[in-house]
This record gives C-alpha cells, sequence and structure tokens, in this order.
C-alpha cells in the first residue's frame, strides 16, 4: 500500500464530512442542520458532539501510544544507520503526525471547522489533556533510546520498541471495533489505522529478519 494513500485516506475520514456539512449553496440547507447557526448544537453534526465513554478511551489510547511512537521515531531520524529504518522512521513520523491531527479535530470540530488547523486544541480544553501524558515507562524507554549510542544496539532497540508499540496500537484499534462503536467517522478512522499500524508491523518484522 502507498503510504502517501494511507495518509489521505486519515485526513479525508475527518475532512471529508466537514466539507459536506459547510459546502453548498445556503439555500439548501435545511432548518436546523450543519452550515446554520442552530445546527451547530445538533445531534449527528460531527463525531466530536456524540462521543461515548469507548471512543474517548479509544482515542486517548492511540494517541498516548502515538505519541511514544512519534517521539522515539525522531530520535530515529537523527540516529539510525540502518536504511530501512531511517525510511520507516521519517514515514512513522509523518503518520502519527497526521493521526494525532484526525483525533484531535475530532475532539474538538468546532475548532478545527473555525480554523482549519486540527493541531491547536483550545486552551483549557479537558478532552485534549490526556493525549499528551506519557507514562513514566515510556519516558524511561524514550531517555534511555536518547541515551543509546548510534549504531547496532540503538537500531535493535529502537526497533523493538516499535514492533512491541505497534502491537499496542493495533490491540487498542481491534478491542474498540469489536465493542461495536456506534460513530461512524471513528469507526472509519479506526479501521484505517488499523490498515496502517497492521502494515507498519509487517515493515518492522521484515527489518528485523534482515538484521539477524
Amino acid at each position: 500500500m502507498d503510504r502517501r494513500l494511507v495518509l489521505a485516506g486519515l485526513a479525508a475520514a475527518i475532512t471529508a464530512p466537514a466539507l459536506a456539512q459547510t459546502s453548498g449553496p445556503a439555500a439548501t440547507r435545511q432548518p436546523g442542520t450543519a452550515g446554520s447557526a442552530s445546527g451547530t448544537s445538533g445531534a449527528g453534526r460531527t463525531s466530536g458532539q456524540q462521543m461515548s465513554q469507548a471512543d474517548m478511551q479509544h482515542m486517548q489510547q492511540t494517541m498516548q501510544l502515538g505519541m511514544v511512537a512519534l517521539e522515539t521515531s525522531r530520535i530515529a531520524q537523527q540516529k539510525t544507520q540502518d536504511a530501512d529504518l531511517k525510511r520507516f522512521a521519517t514515514f512513522e513520523v509523518q503518520e502519527q503526525t497526521t493521526l494525532a491531527e484526525v483525533l484531535h479535530s475530532m475532539m474538538e470540530p468546532a475548532a478545527t471547522s473555525a480554523t482549519g488547523s486540527a493541531a491547536q486544541p483550545s486552551a483549557g480544553s479537558g478532552t485534549a489533556a490526556p493525549a499528551m501524558q506519557i507514562d513514566a515507562q515510556s519516558r524511561e524507554m524514550i531517555q534511555k533510546l536518547q541515551n543509546t549510542q548510534s549504531g547496532e544496539a540503538f537500531d535493535r532497540q529502537y526497533l523493538q520498541g516499535q514492533v512491541e508499540g505497534h502491537k499496542g496500537l493495533l490491540q487498542v484499534q481491534t478491542q474498540y471495533l469489536q465493542s461495536n462503536p456506534q460513530n461512524r467517522e471513528h469507526v472509519n478512522v479506526a479501521k484505517l489505522a488499523r490498515g496502517m499500524i497492521t502494515e507498519h508491523i509487517a515493515l518492522l518484522e521484515d527489518i528485523q529478519r534482515k538484521m539477524k
């Protein structure tokens, strides 16, 4: 799968519904629907207004694990000497950034619609705060990776961390999709993420075989 298509799919999963709600002549819009002032709080306008506890838990877990993958991949971009790993780290940074933006935009659809930017949650928002938290074990792992010299030891450490992290991410998507979720946009994002993560695990395991 072309990874640029994966990135485009993730972005389209959230931007397409928003565009559909705001485009078109004003005369064709029905009262109380998206595009009118009264419709912004109506049920079904965006996934952000009808998030269940399962939706929120899925988003928080995905962003937390994704943040670890993002930070370690940024380190690997600078330190790995393996061409395959450097290429993987570069794509991982791009894809985790896009996924985080999509999930942030689903948390704060009103801010996204107004500014066109999903990357900056509003100050004081309680929904986005958990996404930025990294647990102590992950912080320790990131610090250990930063302190490891470039070379085979670093490459193996980064690779193993990515395999374990991606398996954790895959479990989060699978558990969410098996919980019979009702939010269609959220389900689409989870399915796209699951496909991306599955592809990444296959790539990582292939690199592992080459390094043995």
